[in-house]
């Protein structure tokens, strides 16, 4: 092949690739190792626009740093010359149901020095995943697991009106020990908490079934995991005539999944929450309270002056920043409120049946307990501050997104006001 014809073949090629690209019905993104892009797909402008705004892509972790701040440290610690740097991670973009986004993201190294990456929306599937669990666990509560399992019917008003040998054969309870008392009675003592049996209770009333999974405690003290589903009885007229239960020991298969859960669910780093779960337990949190008249407060809190410790003590000295937030954050926090990384140096707490008030205090005595911290690095001892903002659940804060704009709105409130602060919803 003649140089020309050699030339020309290479240029049809560059052709045939960005014809391909241009049409393709995925999000492809070509970077260096530290993401700075140099080519990319009108899709990927697309898909990622709403994450970059009027400054455009030029760096995909920058523009995906609060959503999936996860990524960078995966192509960091990816030791090999080349090969799938992750496969199928998926990137909740938008928390809110109605108009969530979930973006499925794989990345390759190609060399020593570059990058591709591809984004696909995977909404739809992961909404028919959804749905598709819920069946499972029914299917589940009826089929498996036969020989680990009671069943007993509930009143109206969701108390215990009939018992039979196979509640004493699983948990030890006798008739007397059951009836006329609701779900708490089989919860465990030390995972307590009085809004679950109410919220069974009434998102099966919503649904026609509801299945959750808890701890749970037998007579002799025994603490098993436990799945409970709980389903509507109707009379052969269509009244409401109470409710049926199937409660399951499924400690096995707790015991195995753990660790699994913990993976898909934790931020690698902090040990906080991760974005994606923590929208979908906010989300079911926020329809809770509401459903039960209860108080419920987010606080936002954001590391003052971060990208400095980053720049003059090191990105380990920025992750130390990070992990003695949680940790901190941690001390304050009961068992059933939540810490999770929203993404970069953001982090937010949902206080569970915590009006405005409390949750300022709370959010007073993190603040204090993390300035009064300090951390080791190259550069010697450095303190810690941080800003919050806190809002509570209200009729004009209805939603979890609206909760979780009117938290990051104080939060600005706090930094405008001189950093290291408390600020509420005004």
């Amino acid at each position: 092949m003649t140089p020309a014809a050699a030339a020309g073949s290479l240029e049809e090629e560059h052709e045939a690739l960005l014809s391909f690209m241009y049409l393709s019905p995925i999000g492809i993104i070509r970077s260096s190792l530290t993401g700075e892009v140099d080519m990319l797909n009108p899709l990927s402008v697309q898909l990622l626009m709403p994450l970059a705004g009027l400054l455009g892509v030029t760096n995909i972790f920058e523009s995906l740093s609060h959503v999936a701040p996860e990524l960078r440290n995966l192509v960091s610690s990816f030791n090999g010359e080349r090969g799938p740097v992750c496969e199928g991670h998926r990137i909740v973009v938008t928390p809110d149901r109605e108009r969530s986004t979930v973006l499925s993201c794989n990345i390759l190294k190609i060399n020593e020095s570059t990058l591709m990456t591809t984004l696909t929306d995977i909404s739809r599937q992961v909404e028919a995943e959804r749905r598709a669990r819920q069946n499972e666990s029914w299917l589940a509560g009826i089929f498996t697991s036969v020989n680990d399992f009671a069943f007993f019917t509930l009143d109206a008003n969701g108390h215990v009106d009939s018992w039979n040998p196979s509640i004493e054969q699983m948990t030890g309870y006798a008739e007397t020990d059951v009836v006329g008392h609701s779900l708490d009675r089989f919860y465990a003592s030390d995972d307590i908490d009085a809004y679950r049996s109410p919220e069974h209770i009434a998102l099966t009333r919503e649904e026609g079934w509801h299945v959750q999974e808890c701890w749970c405690q037998g007579k002799d003290g025994r603490r098993y995991a436990a799945q409970i589903l709980v389903a509507v009885l109707r009379e052969d007229d269509g009244e409401f005539a109470g409710y049926s239960v199937v409660l399951r020991d499924v400690s096995e298969r707790k015991i195995s999944s753990d660790e699994l859960t913990r993976l898909l669910t934790t931020d690698h780093l902090t040990g906080a929450m991760n974005r994606a779960h923590f929208f979908k337990v906010a989300e079911k949190e926020v329809a809770r309270s509401k459903r039960l008249g209860k108080p419920l407060s987010f606080v936002m809190i954001d590391a003052d002056h971060f990208k400095k410790i980053n720049d003059t003590a090191g990105h380990q000295a920025g992750d130390k920043v990070l992990e003695r937030i949680v940790a901190e954050a941690r001390r304050s926090l009961r068992s059933i409120d939540v810490i999770a990384r929203l993404g970069g140096e953001e982090f937010c707490l949902m206080l569970r049946g915590t009006p405005a008030d409390a949750a300022a205090l709370i959010a007073e005595g993190i603040r204090a307990n993390i300035e009064a911290s300090r951390i080791d690095t190259a550069v010697g001892e450095q303190a810690v501050t941080v800003s919050l903002g806190c809002a509570s659940l209200s009729h004009a804060l209805a939603s979890m997104h609206d909760l979780l704009a009117a938290a990051d709105k104080s939060l600005y409130a706090a930094k405008a006001a001189g950093r290291n602060r408390v600020a509420g919803q005004s």
